[in-house]
């Protein structure tokens, strides 16, 4: 059994070879770097030897151990500053901003002589990334002499607060441990880079910081009832829009997300290590990962993962700390911090403490034991730095597999091409460029055999190419191949389907069956194509004729000075609404068709619902100027009229294209409101559409004037308890005096509940008088009635729809889009075609994972609604339709209830 007395030895031991304990001062004498850390709540104290008394301890600056309480953003700053002022070793640079103007900060730490040349190692690191495009000789050159890089990120998730103390500790111990030894840290730093990113969600963790900072009394509470562990809403979690940033790195939406990108393939690590917290009665995980794995992450990526789980277990078992691998953190996903990485050919990986928002400095575990900060820091500590040790221990190999992942991903050659012409082609294309994935464009027309990704009867099994015919693609179509180094994220993230194990889903089977959570810890479907609403083929091998991509050139075709009528702007996708939007704020008037206008004669194409008229008479004098600079901004175009009368469709004069009155937009937030949910609309309106709003704070609703807002939003979540008697009246005369109310998810249930929609959710059938259904099969047994009659949440799956077309909500949209659903929201159809605007088939899952029984309730479902109320009307969403705001293809259904809403019939007249 291990003594207490001699953990602080043996810690020491195994972060620190022999050989550098040995030339290490005592603890006794001057010099020591003892208390760093503050002790643990067994009892021990992790005590370091000083070594580099250049460099400040971390104790010593702020002016207490690690561990004894949190330490605000601007202070870690401040001391990791001091840290690279004082040592060679260490490099610091700022790599981004995020919302609220804090700065991102990266430290490189290595030996004096990396260092110096960081930036050869940088290209050196990017050559070995385009693998493909670099002679065999070459690439082992550079593999045999080039650094291993290890990124460090900490702090993802705002409320999972003691990584970035531990982040503090790693960089003094790697930039002051001395030592010749041949593991010894100086040693160690000779073949490795090591990336610290000590924060990636300074706004959230501010948030969190502050909030406990100002719930807690002079000396921590462990009560588990105390306030300081109940964080206020929303909680620190998220970043500065409350969006999850653990879950961008796929959909980059966010911009400290890419400007982490930026910086990731600046570098282009072999390992990166991402520090999280879970719930504060677990323990510690590192991996191996639990399933699922995605296939597209390669096997060396996997046998790697129980290299680096041995290591750290190592280290715990003698230190007698309990831990956790191959349950709950998979690798499926790929927005997470190890996915992500794990798609691109690094060992990409999660560690999750105990802790998370709950754990403040001191908190009372069900066990009689306190789990402390210090506790948390020092576990996360000793993994970092064990970590480091097996990566250095492994590099040149690491080094290779990195290669061989990457060549390996570009031997497998398959195409996915798609017009340009659709409306949200560009940003797919600008997305996959952000990510450093090649996309090209066909020169001429091509010809080239292939089959449909997102027909929905194009079902195939994965990875079949069945089903190929000969198409023609016009001029401009971009080109996505998997013969490059990011062939295995091109494909996760283009592919319709990413299976799972059958293994697997039978396991959550019988947990599904027993009443107990599937464990699918995210959504299991997420297709670009189909997020984008962008029709996609595949092809064996990309066509010939092939350029790199241009910039889109915005502007009006024929001239602003050819406008003698006005101009004419047909959907283009988001930038559309966000026009649209500074034409409101621009006060310049602007009507938008309800139905097609056919097409112009000299102009070609067609142009749709959705489009918008912008008369040049009543708007100012230069309006053909304002409009060619926001059209450039936006990579729009328009098109130039003098007269209407040659158009197939509606005329420009007809009670079908309305005035658009200017519109104001309120968005409920607060305690019951979900913060994800409220995120991504927040986010919506304010960066990327920038519709004029108010964000409302639902306990004050009653005290609102409401009558100021035309649009009033309810993201998903319980209204019931913070909105009052009085509030639901003040929402419902509101809406019957003519506002539209836009109501998602959850929200719903609290308007069926007052009987303010008459659109119901799915029940279970009434069973017979009996009591039993009829069972010819011979009886049911308990857990099938179970399933009959509760909820099934359904993990994330891509649903085929029917839309209504020329209706008010469906402008701008060429074809019925996919709905991506997660959870157990199910409404039911009204039969009335002006109420159901977006219906699921009746085979509706097209990717992705549902339970039988939830698809079957799901078939024929009401996906979006609308019905009039008075003189306004009630929009529903049953599924958040600008999802992680990388879900495209239900957006402009819910921009086109905000901005036009109020004036094309959503309101009472339609």
């Amino acid at each position: 059994m291990l003594r207490k007395s001699s953990v602080p030895a043996l810690m020491l031991a195994l972060v620190f070879p022999i050989a550098v304990l040995a030339q290490a001062p005592s603890a006794n004498r001057p010099g020591a770097a003892t208390g760093i850390i503050a002790p643990l709540s067994a009892g021990e104290t992790l005590d370091f030897p000083a070594v580099d008394e250049r460099v400040p301890r971390p104790d010593a600056f702020l002016g207490y151990p690690l561990g004894t309480r949190f330490t605000h953003w601007e202070r870690i700053v401040s001391y990791l500053e001091q840290v690279a002022a004082a040592s060679p070793r260490v490099k610091m640079w700022e790599y981004g901003r995020t919302y609220e103007g804090r700065p991102l900060m990266l430290v490189a730490i290595g030996s004096p002589a990396n260092i110096q040349r960081l930036d050869e190692i940088r290209q050196e690191h990017q050559r070995l990334a385009d693998t493909t495009n670099l002679p065999e000789p070459e690439r082992d050159r550079i593999t045999s002499r080039a650094p291993l890089v290890v990124w460090l990120a900490y702090g993802v998730h705002g409320n999972e607060a003691s990584s970035a103390e531990a982040a503090m500790g790693v960089a003094y111990l790697l930039a002051a441990g001395q030592g010749d030894g041949s593991g010894s840290i100086g040693r160690m730093l000779e073949n490795m880079v090591v990336l610290i990113d000590p924060l990636s969600n300074p706004d959230g963790r501010e948030r969190y910081v502050s909030g406990f900072e100002q719930r807690r009394g002079a000396e921590p509470n462990p009560s588990r009832s105390a306030a300081e562990h109940w964080e206020a809403w929303p909680g620190g979690r998220q970043n500065h829009y409350l969006i999850d940033l653990n879950r961008d790195w796929a959909w980059a939406s966010q911009q400290e997300t890419r400007s982490r990108i930026a910086a990731y393939r600046a570098l282009e690590p072999q390992v990166y290590v991402d520090f999280h917290e879970m719930g504060s009665e677990s323990s510690y995980f590192f991996p191996p990962a639990a399933e699922p794995i995605h296939p597209q992450i390669d096997r060396r990526v996997v046998s790697w993962l129980e290299t680096f789980g041995r290591g750290n277990a190592e280290v715990f078992d003698e230190l007698g700390w309990v831990y956790f691998k191959g349950e709950n953190y998979d690798l499926f996903y790929p927005g997470y911090g190890d996915s992500y990485p794990s798609l691109r050919g690094a060992v990409g990986m999660t560690y999750e403490m105990a802790g998370g928002g709950r754990g403040g400095l001191a908190l009372a575990l069900p066990d009689g034991t306190t789990l402390t900060l210090a506790d948390r820091v020092a576990r996360h500590l000793t993994t970092s730095m064990t970590t480091l040790h097996t990566a250095s221990a492994n590099g040149r190999r690491l080094l290779e597999d990195f290669v061989a992942n990457r060549l390996k991903a570009a031997s497998e050659p398959r195409a996915y091409l798609w017009a340009a012409d659709q409306p949200e082609s560009r940003a797919l294309a600008d997305l996959l460029a952000l990510h450093g994935i090649r996309v090209q464009q066909t020169t001429h027309a091509t010809e080239i055999a292939a089959r449909s990704l997102t027909d929905d009867d194009s079902r195939l099994e994965d990875g079949e190419l069945g089903g190929d015919s000969v198409k023609r693609f016009p001029p401009g179509t971009y080109v996505v191949s998997t013969t490059q180094p990011l062939g295995n994220l091109v494909e996760a993230l283009l592919e319709r389907e990413s299976p799972m194990s059958e293994a697997f889903v039978e396991r959550q089977r019988q947990r599904l069956e027993q009443n107990l959570n599937a464990q699918f810890y995210d959504i299991t479907a997420w297709s670009l194509p189909y997020a984008f609403n962008v029709d996609t083929w595949v092809a064996p091998s990309a066509p010939a004729g092939l350029r790199s991509l241009t910039e889109v050139a915005g502007g009006i075709e024929g001239g602003k000075d050819e406008a003698g009528l006005g101009f004419l702007v047909p959907p283009q996708g988001l930038a559309t609404y966000r026009f649209a939007a500074e034409l409101q704020k621009r006060d310049i008037r602007h009507r938008v068709a309800m139905g097609s206008l056919g097409s112009l004669s000299g102009a070609g194409g067609d142009l749709p619902a959705g489009t918008l008229f912008i008369p040049r008479r009543g708007n100012p004098e230069n309006v053909g100027d304002v409009l060619q600079k926001l059209l450039a901004d936006g990579g729009l175009t328009a098109r130039a009229i003098n007269s209407s009368f040659e158009m197939k469709g509606i005329s420009l004069g007809s009670n079908e294209v309305e005035g658009v009155k200017p519109v104001r937009a309120g968005l409920v937030s607060g305690m019951g409101v979900d913060p994800t949910s409220f995120g991504f609309l927040w986010h919506l309106l304010d960066e990327q559409i920038r519709v004029p709003y108010d964000r409302l704070d639902l306990a004050q609703l009653a005290q609102v004037d409401l009558s100021e807002l035309d649009v009033l939003i309810l993201p998903s979540g319980n209204y019931e308890d913070a909105l009052g008697t009085r509030g639901r009246e003040a929402v419902d005369t509101w809406v019957k005096a003519g506002g539209v109310l836009i109501a998602i998810g959850d929200s719903i249930e609290w308007l069926q509940k007052h009987e303010m929609t008459g659109i119901k959710s799915w029940e279970p059938e009434k069973k017979a008088e009996g009591g039993e259904h009829e069972d010819p099969e011979g009886g049911q047994t308990e857990a099938e009635k179970s399933l009959e009659s509760r909820p099934i949440f359904t993990p994330g799956a891509i649903l085929a729809t029917q839309m209504r077309p020329n209706h008010p909500l469906t402008m701008g949209l060429r074809t019925s889009p996919k709905v991506l659903y997660e959870g157990t929201v199910v409404l039911k159809t009204t039969g009335d075609p002006r109420k159901d605007v977006l219906i699921a088939e009746g085979d509706p899952v097209v990717a992705g994972f549902a339970w039988p029984e939830a698809e079957e309730r799901l078939s024929g479902s009401l996906l979006v609604g609308m019905e009039t109320r008075g003189k306004g009307g009630v929009v529903l969403f049953a599924q958040d339709p600008a999802f992680r705001l990388f879900w495209r293809a239900t957006t402009p259904l819910l921009l086109n209830a905000i901005l036009y809403g109020p004036s094309t019939g959503v309101g009472g007249r339609f």
